[in-house]
């Protein structure tokens, strides 16, 4: 049977649709007005995604690139693509998993098409929450929905501090931990004497060099243009962000340990909050981990906070964004036939109709409305981490060194439980060595002084920099060397498949169970240390999106919706085995080198896995065949 729009538009939808209840009855007719309007919308803006019956004009540039590719500049976004060209425009049916699509879009416009996924008022103590977690998982129907894979909420130890700590090796987020400045071990250790913290102070002092880290946030207020004592919300005051810090204690056993955390810094320890946690030694079983509430509830804002950086930074714009400002300036200044647009071209795929759409509805419709900050801040923090982001900082090998980890100490016993750190180190190696045995050859350079004379080269680099186009202002002036060449050709490959493939597809495990990683707060933040040591499960179970149901339920589909299984012919795998059937042969060389470069990864990436402490969940996001070649979700 077809279905088409005008058909669809005549379904009853108010019937669908859950109201609250109304004295007045004029009151309860607008209601269902404009839930039915709303819903209308998005059903046909559902058919212009799937290019069916398409309402949305198609409109085509000219056959020249230069014309054909051309930058927006004139939205909240930072620069990006004006108009998808026909010829290569994907419509959304062919990126996600369509069931899941529409369940997505029927949250976002109200309409509950299950009552049971989000929990209920008598859903109201966290342990309530789990077993309702776990019942929701085990009642599969026919149709699944985002409790159909499994989530940390299942765990019965989620909420304790070694689960807490490894998420940020081997969760959504795990490239930003960092060692801890001189700056902040002043800061924690001055706080500690204040507090008389006897035990934390002996650790301090008895622990070896290097053996402290942080997970900061407290730089969000000034990269979000706020004040530093300023009360970071949405725009309606119903939803909170905090701009956290926790310290974690490394030890040569390898095993990540909280000890201290401030929910939100405000420029100054003195005018923040300093929890430290009551179990400094990670063996200690005096103290109740389920019970420590003012403990729990500080961890809950680290994670919200992680949340805000994870969504809008390290997965939006250090992946999305910034892979399209690649594609772009490529198609705007290297021609089809340059080696290095052959070499990128590969890993772009459908990430331009897939950024068109986060721009156009996963932004504006999902991400603002659950944040804890107002849509003037959100846009200022992604712009400010588009046009600072730094090219050569990020390049794997000198980000781990530059964040306390190494390169020739990862396989040492106290980095046993980093896999993300193993495992990104040894796939940039493998890439590099491909990219490099194609731009080596002397049929493509035949020294440095053939990158540096390449104009086209050069043109891409002015058009990255230039406020006419991407405006990324670290972007290099020049590449001069084949070294350097090499090194962003790689970086541009890493950003699209091994870097994104890290940051997005765990999300489902990790925040669909939305008390371990909310987006938001929804009660304001404690603002004295006494407040927060006096917190309660009710104080903690506030703080969370129970009684704004719309916000639960799009906190836990969203990473449903993103984290859809990587197609066999979509893996890096599959890209290796094409390329090394390329009719150029340095590239079909370099292809097969590739293929057998990966099966040894596989091999190794396992045992990386299996050497973790915590076996409860295995690290194969980075495996090969598990590995997208593109951001194609």
């Amino acid at each position: 049977m077809s279905l088409s729009r005008s058909a669809l538009m005549n379904v009853h939808l108010p019937y669908m649709v859950q109201y609250p209840e109304e004295t007045d009855y004029s009151t309860a007719m607008k209601h269902a007005a404009e839930g039915y309007d709303h819903a209308r919308q998005m059903i046909a803006f559902l058919f212009d995604i799937l290019d069916y019956e398409s309402s949305v004009p198609q409109k085509f540039t000219p056959e020249e690139k230069k014309a054909k590719y051309t930058w927006n500049h004139s939205d909240n976004f930072p620069p990006h693509l004006a108009i998808i060209p026909e010829d290569i425009d994907v419509p959304s049916y062919k990126i996600f998993s369509i069931v899941r699509l529409v369940q997505t879009l029927l949250i976002v416009s109200g309409i509950q098409f299950d009552e049971g996924l989000a929990p209920g008022p008598q859903q109201n103590t966290m342990e309530k929450l789990a077993e309702w977690n776990a019942e929701r998982h085990r009642s599969q129907g026919w149709i699944k929905d985002m409790f159909n894979e499994p989530n940390i909420g299942l765990r019965n130890d989620w909420y304790t501090d070694a689960v807490f700590a490894q998420q940020f090796f081997t969760g959504p987020n795990p490239t930003t931990i960092t060692l801890a400045s001189d700056m902040w071990m002043k800061a924690f250790i001055e706080e500690a004497a204040s507090q008389a913290k006897q035990e934390v102070i002996a650790l301090f002092r008895s622990a070896l060099p290097n053996s402290f880290y942080v997970q900061d946030f407290s730089d969000f207020r000034g990269r979000m243009g706020a004040r530093p004592d300023e009360e970071l919300c949405s725009e309606d005051s119903t939803r909170y962000g905090c701009a956290s810090v926790a310290l974690f204690y490394l030890p040569p056993n390898g095993k990540l340990h909280p000890l201290a955390i401030i929910p939100d810094y405000k420029g100054s320890m003195a005018a923040s909050i300093t929890l430290f946690n009551k179990r400094v030694d990670p063996a200690d079983q005096s103290v109740d981990q389920a019970n420590d509430w003012p403990w729990r509830y500080a961890k809950t804002c680290v994670l919200s906070a992680d949340w805000a950086l994870h969504e809008m930074i390290i997965h939006l714009n250090n992946t999305h964004l910034v892979e399209e400002a690649v594609i772009v300036a490529v198609q705007r200044t290297l021609p089809d036939s340059h080696i290095v647009f052959r070499l990128l071209e590969p890993h772009w795929v459908v990430t331009l109709s897939l950024n068109a759409l986060a721009r156009s509805v996963l932004v504006p419709d999902v991400i603002v409305p659950i944040a804890g900050f107002s849509a003037p801040r959100i846009f200022q923090f992604v712009g400010h981490a588009f046009t600072n982001f730094d090219w050569k900082a990020l390049y794997v090998p000198t980000d781990l060194e530059s964040r306390g980890f190494p390169l020739d100490r990862l396989d040492d016993d106290k980095f046993h439980n980093y896999a993300y750190a193993k495992n990104i180190k040894d796939m940039w190696t493998t890439l590099r060595k491909f990219v490099s045995s194609v731009l080596r050859d002397r049929q493509y350079y035949l020294d440095d002084c053939a990158v540096a004379t390449d104009a086209h080269i050069q043109d891409w680099c002015d058009e990255m920099r230039s406020g006419k186009g991407a405006g990324m202002k670290n972007f290099p002036k020049s590449i001069s060397t084949l070294d350097d060449l090499i090194d962003m050709v790689t970086m541009c490959i890493h950003i699209a498949a091994p870097q994104h493939t890290a940051v997005n597809y765990l999300q489902q495990y990790y925040q669909t169970f939305v008390p371990n990683k909310p987006s938001a707060l929804f009660s304001p933040l404690p603002q004295s240390l006494s407040q927060l040591e006096s917190y309660t499960e009710s104080d903690l179970m506030a703080a969370l999106p129970l009684q704004a149901r719309q916000e639960w339920l799009l906190m836990a589909q969203i990473p449903y919706l993103l984290s859809r299984q990587v197609e066999q012919d979509g893996n890096i795998v599959t890209y290796a085995t094409s390329a090394s059937n390329n009719k150029d042969p340095i590239i079909a060389a370099a292809g097969k080198e590739l293929s057998a470069d990966l099966d040894i990864l596989a091999g190794v990436f396992l045992k990386n896995s299996e050497k973790l402490d915590d076996q409860n969940t295995a690290y194969n996001v980075l495996a090969p065949d598990q590995l997208a070649n593109a951001i194609v979700i």
